[in-house]
């Protein structure tokens, strides 16, 4: 979820030159993702992954986040802060909210590539995720 089109754009074809069978879901706002997330009836039906930008109109990346992590269902969903800011307060209010990683986006497309694989390989590939059989 990021409200900034350039960086879903790039996010986007980053997550498709790694593996173009990855599904992405873009939620421009945080009162829309949790709407979304919320509504979801079946714990097979959630995403892999949440991908969440603190910066969002509505409702901010932490008040998702702890909306999230109040639900029985989305309690346990893998959600990765994603921000420009290597703020110590903001990282540590990112763990303390319920947030499984705080990353810090990439300045280039380069960049981004590396830190998308990174992603993928770990939370996609390797770790065992809560809604996978």
């Amino acid at each position: 979820m990021d409200d900034d089109d350039e960086d879903v754009f790039a996010i986007r074809r980053a997550f498709s030159k790694y593996d173009d069978t990855i599904q992405l879901k873009h939620l421009s706002d945080g009162a829309k993702a949790v709407d979304h997330l919320l509504a979801i009836q079946e714990f097979r039906d959630l995403p892999d992954l949440v991908l969440l930008d603190i910066n969002m109109p509505r409702v901010n990346g932490f008040e998702t986040l702890q909306a999230l992590r109040s639900s029985n269902l989305t309690r346990h969903l893998p959600i990765i802060i994603l921000s420009t800011s290597d703020s110590v307060r903001e990282i540590r209010q990112a763990y303390a909210s319920g947030a499984n990683a705080h990353m810090i986006k990439p300045s280039s497309m380069s960049r981004l590539q590396e830190f998308v694989r990174a992603i993928a390989l770990f939370w996609l590939d390797t770790a065992a995720l809560p809604n996978q059989n």
